[in-house]
């Protein structure tokens, strides 16, 4: 009997102590995920760039005055980018121009703007960029031998003469790899009066260091 009487006490003991002490106490700070890392981006800072391509330049109506009509060749840059969104190139071109089967010759010294998209997306390793500079090009009548030889000259007006250049264009670039990529792009060349102006579309391919 006196077991029994122990026993309901020590039950109605246990049950007032839980009232009292409420609910269990929870922590109410939060755990905080560490911050995600940007995408790493095949496109990098203090990068160094050879470029290989194909050209066509175009003139239109009847403007003949600087690289024909058409003209088809091929070409190389060479570019850096101390800034992964800003870098400088240097790039020329020689053209076999029509009519006339001549030769001319394109050297182009731009400012480039790119913007990365795999900073964004991780998994399209893709940069449009815009580009414009100064430059000059180098008609010649004559075969390509003798325009590799001949010393450039910068006249001061005419048809089919050397002239400085103003160029603005836009382009895209693709990486397969951290170095390896290939490219479009398409610029208009602003030369001595309308009759000399062209337009030039290059594509290749790029290494990047």
């Amino acid at each position: 009997m006196d077991k029994v009487i122990v026993s309901a006490i020590v039950a109605v003991l246990l049950q007032t102590s839980t009232v009292f002490a409420g609910e269990p106490v929870t922590s109410n700070k939060e755990i905080v995920a560490p911050p995600t890392p940007p995408p790493t981006s095949y496109f990098r800072a203090n990068e160094f760039d050879v470029g290989a391509f194909a050209t066509y330049s175009k003139a239109f109506g009847n403007n003949f005055g600087s690289v024909g009509e058409h003209g088809w060749g091929g070409g190389g840059d060479l570019s850096y980018f101390p800034w992964l969104y800003l870098g400088f190139r240097l790039q020329g071109a020689v053209m076999n121009t029509i009519p006339g089967d001549n030769t001319a010759g394109v050297v182009k010294g731009d400012v480039v703007l790119r913007y990365p998209l795999d900073r964004v997306a991780p998994n399209l390793h893709l940069a449009p960029y815009a580009f414009g500079g100064v430059g000059g090009v180098f008609p010649s009548s004559n075969g390509f031998g003798h325009f590799v030889t001949n010393s450039f000259r910068f006249k001061s007006r005419g048809n089919r003469d050397d002239n400085v250049l103003g160029n603005t264009g836009a382009g895209l670039e693709y990486r397969f790899t951290p170095h390896v990529g290939v490219f479009g792009e398409v610029d208009y060349n602003f030369v001595d009066g309308p009759r000399n102006n062209f337009m030039e579309v290059n594509w290749g391919f790029r290494y990047a260091f």
